[in-house]
């Protein structure tokens, strides 16, 4: 009869301590999605992305967007292809130009006339900044 009992007070521990883990782990949730930075693709009518395509050096210029990747705002301003994606991203088409493989070439981009020193996915822009993709062999 005692065992009986031990395992009806059991039961009625268990069901508040699943409760009590349960609303804390939606706590820690919540804090934690409400804490991560978003990024806004929007512009306003002040900062309008301007695009410069060379067809004849087979270029692509545009300005950078305080705290957008230059890889986002290539994606927003020209149609492209890329294999991987964020950081990782590597860009294998823009405007239906293709790198010739047989020529070992492929697209790299600058800021303000400088080869990029990490990705396009890694590097934020600024609003003073001028990038440029360029048809580039190794």
């Amino acid at each position: 009869m005692l065992n009986d009992n031990n395992n009806s007070t059991k039961k009625h521990l268990v069901t508040p301590g699943a409760i009590f883990t349960l609303v804390i782990g939606v706590a820690v949730i919540g804090i934690y999605l409400s804490q991560t930075p978003t990024i806004s693709l929007e512009t306003n009518q002040t900062n309008q992305q301007t695009l410069g395509i060379n067809t004849d050096k087979q270029e692509v210029t545009y300005s950078g967007s305080d705290g957008i990747t230059a890889l986002a705002l290539l994606e927003k301003t020209a149609t492209i292809k890329m294999s991987g994606s964020g950081e990782m991203a590597f860009v294998t088409e823009i405007n239906g130009i293709t790198p010739d493989s047989s020529k070992n070439q492929f697209w790299a981009f600058e800021v303000n006339g400088q080869s990029a020193t990490v990705g396009a996915g890694s590097y934020i822009t600024k609003a003073s900044d001028t990038i440029t993709w360029k048809l580039s062999s190794y």
